[in-house]
């Protein structure tokens, strides 16, 4: 007994439509949403393919015109014969049914598709697989079979009028202010609008430039300040580093001492109320090494189900990432940046991803991102983190840090905004300071004509 899902009469009823009158518009769709291997039957799918084949070459498709390509090829007899083919034509009744058995042939497949993912965690828990590749794999093939789905229809523009108007009502309520997810930098949100939802903001930048810890401080801002769900993905540093570099911020106490364990009475109360407050905080970390998108697909999944709604989602940083097979790195890391993007349209939660930007000895551009084009493509938002200090040792922008917004696909936010950083943190320079900084800077690259004169004899 065949106990595998399969309908013979739904995939003989669409050969047939096809050998009837392959112009009819229902014939032309389920060309398009059928594949050869959504067939049970290998006759079936290879006569299939067949018509579809001459349809796309635009040659008459008829019992006999069928008949003889599939002659030619060698293949008639393996498809049944002509009688066979006769037989499926002269069976066929209606083309008004003719979606039903499309998508008969669709949801079987899916069935298919779904036991033959069983039997594969059974061959691999047999063969002592390792548990997170199994999972991962997992995650994988139920996306593809979820892809392979026809999915949603088109609908007209109308259906978005309600939800756009629920946006411009929080927008309303909010008297202009943020509708999304505050950074908690005042200049950042004015400029970016705070992070949109299900938005990819790439966080770029040279080693040593202060990635880490400015993701970090947006960390602390949305998981301690407004008690928000955040989750930290550190494939750099233990979770014992990081964890120390949160207290450190959160402690204004140095890194430094913290290492060399040496702080005054008054600063360990500030570091005990550091700890305390991380112990309250909303912040969940993990420093699982090379994670793969389908195994932080399924960590994010799992986590929005158990603590709800999720704010922010960091992962430091794109280069250790596990990559998928491909011909090239640099689709390879396409994927990834794709992939992520699909995640945070998924779960409506910005996704902030540290991705190194080649070295140069002038401030960061999208240029300077390494590995794919497709970080500038896919991200919505590309920041660059700068500190001037590390290529020019006597500039005046000394112990400032810049951030530079190269891209912002929604608000045009483009420009810098200075930082100063505090120990683990950093704090806003206004206007008004990073001018002046700025004007010094220049004053000591190009002085005026005068100081450039002081001193010259003819």
């Amino acid at each position: 007994m065949n106990n595998i899902p399969n309908s013979p009469e739904a995939e003989q009823d669409v050969i047939g439509a096809l050998l009837k009158d392959s112009q009819k518009s229902e014939c032309r769709e389920l060309l398009d949403d059928l594949c050869k291997d959504d067939f049970y039957s290998s006759a079936h799918g290879y006569t299939f393919d067949c018509i579809k084949h001459m349809v796309e070459s635009k040659k008459q498709i008829s019992l006999i015109t069928v008949s003889d390509e599939l002659e030619r090829l060698g293949q008639l007899d393996y498809c049944g014969g002509f009688v066979y083919l006769a037989g499926m034509q002269k069976n066929f009744i209606s083309f008004t049914a003719l979606p039903g058995s499309v998508r008969i042939i669709k949801e079987l497949k899916e069935s298919r598709d779904l036991l033959a993912l069983g039997e594969n965690i059974q061959e691999a828990v047999n063969n002592k697989m390792n548990s997170n590749e199994i999972l991962s794999n997992i995650d994988d093939s139920l996306k593809n079979i979820s892809v392979n789905l026809s999915g949603r229809e088109l609908e007209h523009i109308k259906e978005s009028t309600n939800s756009w108007f629920d946006l411009l009502e929080r927008r309303e309520k909010s008297g202009g202010g943020i509708v999304g997810v505050s950074t908690g930098f005042e200049q950042l949100d004015q400029a970016l609008g705070g992070f949109d939802e299900e938005s990819l903001i790439v966080v770029g930048g040279a080693p040593s430039m202060g990635k880490t810890l400015f993701t970090q401080a947006l960390t602390v801002n949305v998981g301690v300040d407004q008690n928000q769900n955040t989750m930290f993905f550190s494939m750099e540093m233990s979770g014992r580093q990081l964890y120390e570099r949160f207290v450190s911020s959160l402690s204004n106490v140095s890194p430094k001492a913290l290492r060399l364990a040496r702080f005054n009475k008054e600063q360990l109360g500030r570091i005990s109320n550091a700890v305390s407050t991380l112990d309250r905080s909303k912040i969940y970390q993990t420093d699982e090494q090379g994670l793969s998108v389908a195994q932080i697909r399924s960590k994010v999944r799992r986590h929005k189900e158990k603590h709800g709604d999720l704010k922010m989602i960091v992962i430091d940083y794109l280069g250790l990432m596990k990559l998928d097979k491909a011909d090239r790195h640099d689709i390879a890391v396409g994927n990834i940046t794709r992939g992520l993007k699909e995640l945070a349209k998924e779960v409506k939660t910005p996704i902030v991803l540290i991705a190194q930007a080649n070295r140069t000895s002038s401030r960061p551009n999208m240029r300077s991102l390494k590995d794919s084009s497709c970080i500038e493509a896919d991200a919505d938002v590309v920041m660059f983190v700068h500190r001037h200090e590390i290529l020019e040792p006597d500039t005046e922008l000394k112990g400032v840090t810049e951030l530079i917004i190269a891209k912002d696909r929604h608000n045009d936010g483009n420009g810098t905004i200075y930082m100063e950083k505090v120990n683990g943190g950093f704090i806003e320079l206004s206007t008004e300071q990073a001018a002046m900084m700025v004007q010094r800077e220049e004053n000591r690259l190009n002085p005026p004509r005068e100081e450039r004169q002081k001193g010259y004899k003819k």
